[in-house]
């Protein structure tokens, strides 16, 4: 479904220069190289990613290329506590741990590698009707995912307003890397029973459009419903029962609802600055699932030409989401120092299920080289907040080149 709102977001640019004719070359290829370092270097992430395009007779096909490389050390969503013995399996391709005493066994050590390739073909039926469809394959130790999407595209006869459907389809598999199992839900880490590999399908549906509002502003919105079936829960993480000293009595998997529906809107503006070259890009999206999580995206960019050949993007973004009915920090113990369990047995404590705020303030800089190679260079920096988690401040900078020639 990604690529269908990618469709959306490049309509809206397109009615912006609705009357630029300009022919282009037919090939063109997109590199970009990203770096994303946690400060505490917890995390590290790299990827290189590539976008071959083909434009020919009004279609137009995009083939995709990501590999990830991935390592460092992920929350378990066990409670921090030095007064017990547990052992843990590793997160994606890690070797897992031991931990005690003085060893902090809330994180897993993990280092894994993604492949994921996938096309997009853009045909036209009319003058102002097109489809798209397309497909992408994923791979990791521990994950594989296939999927599929369609979409249709209708402009008005004059090209100032467009309205855009699709619908797509995933198929996930999830499994522990090392045992290619997955734990039994809220199952207990000491005697738990294993079970296969987690299966999840899920089906994404978009509505929305774009209108040129006037010769400076043009407006995009757009909803979709997914809604997913099967495996939800993460094999790798866990939850600590504790007594009233903190204490680690018992640890528990990650059990989530086998299903989940989503629904977001989104909307978005691009405004020109008077006669000049520079213009501003204000959105909002509004998010809510049925696992209790209500989320608000405010993203602000404002394009400023330097030259004919230069620019600079300045980038605001902030983020807030509730935490989701089932999350827990902990679960407690009675008396007899047994685990006080959810009665529809139904728990986690990922913490990217906690409720939290996120801010992230970056930089674009890009250049024209020639009239077909561009490059661009981009800067942030993630701070995000936690309302419950032991590890309730994760602060990270993201660097990325990009490189386009066109031929």
């Amino acid at each position: 479904m990604s690529g269908l709102k990618n469709k959306l977001a490049l309509a809206t640019l397109s009615l912006v220069t609705v009357n630029a004719q300009a022919e282009d070359p037919a090939w063109e290829v997109d590199t970009s190289y990203l770096s994303y370092v946690e400060t505490n270097n917890r995390v590290s992430v790299a990827k290189s990613m590539a976008n071959l395009t083909r434009v020919t007779e009004g279609n137009e096909l995009v083939v995709s290329l990501v590999h990830d490389t991935m390592s460092g050390a992920s929350p378990t969503g066990a409670v921090r506590s030095d007064n017990s013995v547990v052992t843990f399996t590793g997160v994606s391709g890690g070797a897992g741990f031991a931990a005690g005493g003085a060893s902090d066994y809330s994180l897993s050590t993990f280092e894994d590698t993604r492949i994921q390739a996938g096309f997009n073909l853009t045909r036209p039926t009319s003058r102002t009707v097109s489809i798209n469809y397309g497909a992408v394959v994923s791979q990791e130790s521990d994950y594989e995912s296939f999927g599929a999407s369609a979409g249709v595209t209708r402009e008005r006869a004059d090209k100032l307003a467009s309205v855009t459907a699709g619908i797509s389809a995933t198929y996930d598999s999830i499994y522990q890397s090392e045992s290619g199992n997955t734990p039994q839900p809220l199952g207990d880490v000491s005697q738990t029973q294993a079970f296969g590999k987690g299966e999840r399908n899920t089906i994404e549906a978009l509505v929305g459009g774009t209108k040129v509002l006037n010769k400076q502003t043009v407006a995009q919105m757009n909803i979709s419903l997914s809604a997913s079936q099967g495996y939800h829960s993460d094999p790798y993480k866990i939850i600590s029962a504790t007594d009233a000293d903190n204490r680690i009595v018992a640890n528990f998997h990650d059990s989530r609802p086998e299903s989940r529906l989503r629904t977001s809107l989104f909307s978005k503006i691009v405004h020109q600055l008077g006669d000049t070259p520079h213009s501003i890009h204000v959105s909002y999206r509004l998010y809510h699932d049925d696992w209790g999580i209500n989320s608000h995206t405010a993203d602000f960019r404002y394009h400023r030409k330097l030259t004919q050949r230069q620019y600079i993007e300045p980038h605001v973004r902030v983020y807030r989401q509730s935490q989701a009915d089932f999350y827990y920090r902990r679960f407690y113990v009675d008396e007899g120092l047994n685990p006080i369990l959810p009665a529809d047995s139904i728990a986690s404590s990922d913490y990217r299920l906690d409720a939290m705020t996120s801010l992230t303030l970056g930089m674009k800089y890009g250049i024209a080289l020639t009239k077909n190679t561009d490059i661009r260079l981009r800067a942030e920096y993630l701070a995000q907040s936690f309302d419950n988690d032991d590890y309730d401040k994760n602060n990270a900078v993201v660097f990325q080149t990009s490189f386009k020639y066109k031929f």
